[in-house]
């Protein structure tokens, strides 16, 4: 008898990487990602659909703008050049070390030559250099769901428009249908998990005040029933922290939706189970949420108690130069780099087999007290960014795979997808919860996003949006002499827009993780945004120059996500 479900989501998202530089910053973070990440789990999530009958293993959340970049066939070409370089990298490491006597670490070297030319054949021969149809026919087969994001990730609640909001989970409900077959994703990974309720909002750099509908307002237009958020969201909001007293503009922010701040309703809120929002009562259709379990969260997430933080796992940060190759293991997280201990390739596979069964046995435990509190089987729901397994943690995928069997193997406990589980296990119609605004990031609120550092960027997004609804209103209205490239403009304004407001960008600024390139990314599509408009602008009187019609073929080329699509339709609000 199944007495509770895990429910592993992988939030699989990248920004805007193609023709956007490549080494350090740039396609190569696309690159790495695919050969660490979606093409491994891919190859063993299949291997477990086809070899054991494996169904409903996980959720995986593919963004748009990650789905976009993955069908593009700049990046399949790319990707095999990749492949190519690192397992001739890897040989001539293989060379080097034997030549200087280091044998062991020559053997680590031919061990990453044949990852790498396991990780082309795979993409070549297994999945025809189609990761997204390899997904689609795992969801197709019932392996596997797939959930959409916003289109670039935007964050939603400081967007300071209703119909940019709208147009993010429009655009990436469009992309979602394009990709994977047509019908609507039932769920989403809101962008950095951040909600907002509806209430009445004060631009933090504008000091605008508007009458706001809540994120899942949108959601329940797009035909979205169900989105994740995290744990301290479910208990109000507690988590905020000390950030608010570092910002003026955040705290604002705070003040404003405090006035209005809803009470939760409902007792012994769980995050074992889903629960409806409270204001989609009043909606078409009501929208449910699942809450992140932080137990099993560290385990994965923290480096410094988590798995990953085990000594024997692979160290990311050091590198033999020229190679980029990774030969050395933690040791410990406060030894230094150059005194790092070389890998163990064996020794991992006995810490993988502990971790997992510790991990499963927390997650049963979980479960069981659950059932015996409630009576009905609850859900683990264990939400991760998908890059961490493989590329970040190197061991995580197998890691992933033991679980799965764990949990498959077992009696008492299932695994399941977000889909699956609200299928057998509707949310409780007498309970409905008042969600606070809040993210997963630090505090649980807005701050690495909206502070001193980036608040130059939200000014360079509100006045875009501005603008950009304005042109869409001119362009509906005029009768352009040449509305072929009126069109295109009006379409390419959009893609800047959406790139422009990207949450990566505010994020590396404010960790440094690559403050300059996504400054350089932010300036970029900002200018790229006023240079079509001054040519948009001129379409409606003469027809444009030579010159600034490869202007506009350079840029469509350089920024071309939802090549296919009018994106400007996605702005229209329901």
């Amino acid at each position: 008898m199944t007495k509770g479900y895990l429910n592993f989501v992988l939030h699989g998202h990248l920004p805007w990487v193609l023709e956007a530089g490549t080494w350090p910053h740039g396609e190569v973070w696309l690159h790495e990602a695919a050969a660490e990440t979606y093409t491994p789990t891919l190859s063993m999530l299949t291997d477990l659909s086809e070899k054991e009958g494996f169904t409903n293993m996980l959720t995986v959340g593919l963004t748009p703008v990650l789905s976009e970049q993955l069908a593009h066939p700049s990046f399949k070409a790319g990707f095999v050049e990749y492949l190519d370089n690192r397992i001739d990298a890897s040989y001539k490491d293989k060379d080097h070390f034997n030549w200087v006597g280091e044998t062991d670490t020559a053997h680590l070297a031919e061990r990453w030559a044949n990852f790498y030319s396991s990780i082309k054949q795979q993409f070549n021969e297994r999945f025809n250099q189609d990761l997204l149809e390899g997904y689609k026919n795992l969801q197709d087969k019932g392996a596997i769901e797939i959930i959409t994001c916003g289109l670039t990730h935007g964050y939603l609640p400081l967007l300071g428009k209703e119909e940019t909001v709208s147009a993010q989970i429009k655009g990436g409900q469009s992309i979602y249908k394009h990709r994977f077959g047509g019908n609507d994703s039932q769920g989403i990974w809101l962008p950095e998990l951040a909600y907002r309720p509806g209430y009445k909002w004060k631009n933090p750099v504008t000091g605008e005040e508007i009458d706001r509908k809540g994120v899942d307002y949108y959601l329940q237009k797009n035909n979205i029933e169900y989105f994740i958020v995290d744990t301290p969201l479910l208990k109000g909001g507690k988590g905020i922290g000390a950030y608010l007293d570092r910002f003026d503009a955040l705290k604002l922010l705070w003040n404003q939706f405090e006035k209005e701040k809803p009470e939760i309703e409902g007792s012994d809120l769980t995050p074992y189970r889903p629960y409806k929002v409270k204001d989609s009562k009043d909606y078409d259709k009501e929208v449910t949420f699942f809450t992140r379990d932080s137990k099993t969260g560290i385990l994965v997430w923290s480096g410094d108690i988590g798995f990953p933080g085990d000594e024997y796992y692979l160290e990311f940060h050091k590198k033999h130069f020229p190679s980029g190759n990774r030969y050395w293991r933690l040791t410990g997280k406060d030894v230094d780099l150059g005194e790092k201990e070389l890998y163990n390739d064996l020794k991992t596979i006995e810490r993988l087999d502990e971790n997992s069964e510790y991990f499963f046995k927390i997650v049963k435990e979980s479960l069981l007290e659950n059932y015996s509190n409630n009576k009905k089987p609850g859900i683990v729901l264990s939400p991760y960014d998908f890059e961490l397994l493989g590329h970040w943690w190197f061991e995580g995928i197998g890691f992933l795979e033991r679980v799965i069997k764990h949990v498959k193997n077992d009696d008492e406990i299932e695994t399941t997808t977000s889909k699956k589980y609200l299928e057998m296990y509707p949310p409780d119609k007498k309970t409905y919860v008042s969600l606070p605004e809040g993210s997963w990031g630090e505090g649980n609120f807005h701050w690495i996003w909206l502070n001193d550092n980036t608040t130059w960027c939200w000014k360079y997004i509100y006045e875009t949006e501005k603008l950009y609804l304005e042109a869409i209103e001119e362009f509906k209205a005029t009768n352009y002499k040449d509305f072929g490239t009126a069109k295109r403009l009006i379409n390419q304004l959009g893609r800047e827009l959406f790139l422009l407001s990207s949450s990566d960008w505010e994020f590396l600024i404010s960790t440094w993780a690559a403050r300059d390139y996504a400054e350089h990314r932010v300036t970029t599509h900002y200018e790229n945004f006023k240079k079509l408009l001054v040519l948009f602008k001129k379409c409606n009187i003469e027809s444009i120059s030579d010159s600034e019609y490869k202007l506009l073929e350079k840029i469509e080329k350089e920024d071309s996500i939802a090549w296919e699509q009018d994106v400007y339709k996605w702005f229209e609000l329901p």
